[in-house]
């Protein structure tokens, strides 16, 4: 029905130890065998479980939405797991230069949205607006 009504499907990679590698992820969405199923990829979520420059590029034409977040492997490690979200962007983990190119080489073109905090100022809001348009002019 999601094909005829002309609705695409997008699984998000989320912390529910669901799909915990890319190959997985691929082969789920393979498993549908449906242009309208696809991929949300998350860039901060996939930290946990490996690198998202590879994620990107086994799930390939498979993304049919991006989140840019960032995460710091050091404030999970010395605060606790969600403190790895409470980072500025570009300030974490994510290689945004092997991120960005690695979405450049599967084609993507889509949507890029971003799932940060700090924009709840206007101050904090023009912040994130810089940090995100310095990620997609990589």
């Amino acid at each position: 029905m999601a094909e005829e009504l002309g609705v695409k499907i997008a699984v998000e990679n989320v912390w529910n130890q669901f799909l915990l590698s890319p190959l997985e992820a691929a082969h789920y969405v393979d498993e549908f065998n449906s242009p309208a199923v696809g991929w949300h990829f998350d860039v901060g979520n996939v930290i946990n479980y490996g690198w998202p420059e590879q994620w990107v590029r086994v799930l390939g034409k498979r993304i049919q939405k991006l989140h840019i977040k960032e995460f710091s492997r050091k404030r999970r490690d010395k605060e606790g797991l969600w403190k790895g979200f409470d980072v500025p962007l570009l300030e974490g983990d994510d290689d945004w230069p092997a991120v960005m190119k690695a979405l450049d080489e599967v084609g993507y073109a889509g949507w890029a949205m971003t799932e940060q905090g700090g924009g709840d100022t206007p101050e904090g809001l023009a912040d994130l607006a810089t940090r995100l348009g310095k990620i997609l002019a990589l």
